[in-house]
This record gives C-alpha cells, structure tokens and sequence, in this order.
C-alpha cells in the first residue's frame, strides 16, 4: 500500500456477501481492465462515457484520452472542481435458480470516485498516451513497429486524469462445475 491508496468504501456494500475485503484486490482487477465508464453530472443529468484506461498503482490513478471536443471534455474544463465516478467489469456465466428473481451473473466489478482534471504539460500528457501504447499494444515496438507518438497528436488529445479518492470492490463467482451455469452464447 502506498500513500496514494485510495479509501476503500466497500463495507458500505449493501451485500456484504460479494464485498472485497483484501486491499490489493482492487488495484490488480483495475490494472487488468480494460475498458470502463466514466460518469460526470452535466447539470443534474448524468453523462457517461466509455472508455480505454490505465490504471497507474503508483499514483492512485486513473488516466483516460479522448479529443478535445466534445461533452466530457466540456464538462471537465468549465467546472472548477469536477468530480467524477468510474466503473469497471468482468461478466462471467449466468446461474440459474428456482425462480426467475433468485437467477444471477457471475461478475467482478469496482467502483472508483475522485476529482478529475486535464493534463495540460505536454510531457505528461505524452508519459500516459505511451502507457496506453505500453498496455493496449505491448507487442508492439516504438521506432520499429510503430514511429514515436507525434507531437500534433500529443497536442490534439485531451489526457483526463481522475485522483482515486475512494473505490469499493465486489465479486460473485461460483464453482466452475456448479449446476447449470451457462454462457448465454452457448444457448444461441
């Protein structure tokens, strides 16, 4: 655990049975995510958006890209304290049961809430576009599989940086030979 760690809030989980109480859980299921959905309020009405992202354990971080337009961006530029809430998710098979209100869905998610805020030096914002390179291209090599990140483009995009104040965690999964649990693409 560093200084950076954010407050976990998962004992205020209504279902105490799924609740992730080990610390390390969290940020290891975030740095293996891939996509998420970021949620900002655009005057009482929730916007959301999804996402790439990088999760960066050393900072207690969540970085995020997109263009320099549009109602995100808007959001986070004309607020002068924006907040903002992230989610990501892993679905896994569909259980069944007895009566139709009992069936579920296997799953793990997080829930991450924190300000946010542009990167505005170009060096940061070129330091996070390559961690996005490092992890959704890691075959890849700058200079021979790929020239390096322009700086037009590093000038171009917007790098969104949301501070992890506080995050919970919850998972429910079942043995792997439990009784008739599926995957919906096998029905099909």
């Amino acid at each position: 655990m560093t200084q950076n760690d954010p407050r976990n809030v998962t004992d205020s989980i209504r279902y105490q049975g799924k609740a992730i109480d080990d610390p390390a859980w969290i940020p290891e299921f975030l740095a293996e995510q891939e996509t998420g959905v970021l949620g900002l309020i655009d005057d009482d009405i929730p916007h959301l958006v999804t996402q790439l992202f990088v999760y960066d354990r050393d900072e207690g971080v969540i970085y995020l890209h997109g263009a320099q337009a549009g109602r995100a961006h808007d959001l986070i530029e004309r607020n002068d304290d924006p907040r903002a809430s992230f989610t990501t998710s892993e679905k896994g098979r569909y259980i069944p049961a007895d009566e139709p209100v009992n069936f579920t869905v296997e799953y793990s998610s997080v829930v991450a809430y924190g300000a946010i805020d542009l990167l505005a030096a170009s060096a940061e914002k070129r330091a996070v576009l390559e961690q996005f390179m490092e992890k959704f291209a890691p075959q890849l090599t700058e200079g021979e599989d790929y020239e390096r990140i322009a700086q037009e483009s590093v000038d171009r995009t917007a790098v969104y940086r949301l501070d992890v104040e506080s995050w919970s965690g919850k998972e429910g999964w079942k043995d792997p030979d439990h009784p008739g649990a599926y995957s919906l693409d096998s029905t099909r």
